[in-house]
């Protein structure tokens, strides 16, 4: 199965410190934490730990991640949560597997991604997410400016 301190490393390397980019839709972030997804929390003095703990209930718990099996595709729907939303990384990994997609993953899909072939679903589910950069970008024009580090995160 899949573990969670190994993915969190990956994600903490990608979100970083403390950033309150007004052109960023997350609004005031730290470790990736948003100020707009977590009203209730003071983001400017997160620490690494208590992201950890937000990152292991409201987005590794929400996709199963300890249900996976496979290391890589739990980290990649996870990463992906956390970039663009659990529901939208939910959905995107049902629709890869050719189940209902209702954004929220349950028994059958878990059985769905523990019983599919990796190398298939990992690369579909990058084109995915890079189409989705894509689609961001074209109904936002200020979100370019991301693109680039989007496709790489996706890429990683």
């Amino acid at each position: 199965m899949a573990d969670f301190y190994i993915a969190i490393e990956k994600v903490l390397r990608h979100e970083g410190g403390y950033v309150n980019d007004p052109s960023d839709s997350g609004g005031e972030t730290n470790w990736g934490i948003s100020k707009r997804a977590h009203r209730n929390v003071d983001i400017r003095n997160l620490t690494r730990e208590g992201a950890m703990e937000i990152y292991k209930e409201y987005y590794w718990d929400r996709v199963k991640g300890d249900l996976i099996e496979s290391q890589e595709i739990a980290e990649s729907i996870f990463d992906f949560g956390v970039n663009a939303g659990i529901r939208t990384s939910s959905k995107m990994a049902q629709l890869v597997l050719d189940v209902q997609a209702d954004g929220s993953i349950g028994p059958k899909t878990v059985e769905a991604l523990n019983e599919f072939n990796k190398d298939l679903f990992m690369s579909t589910f990058v084109l995915a997410k890079i189409a989705r950069y894509t689609y961001l970008c074209e109904r936002s024009p200020k979100n370019r400016k991301y693109f680039f580090g989007w496709v790489r995160r996706a890429l990683s």
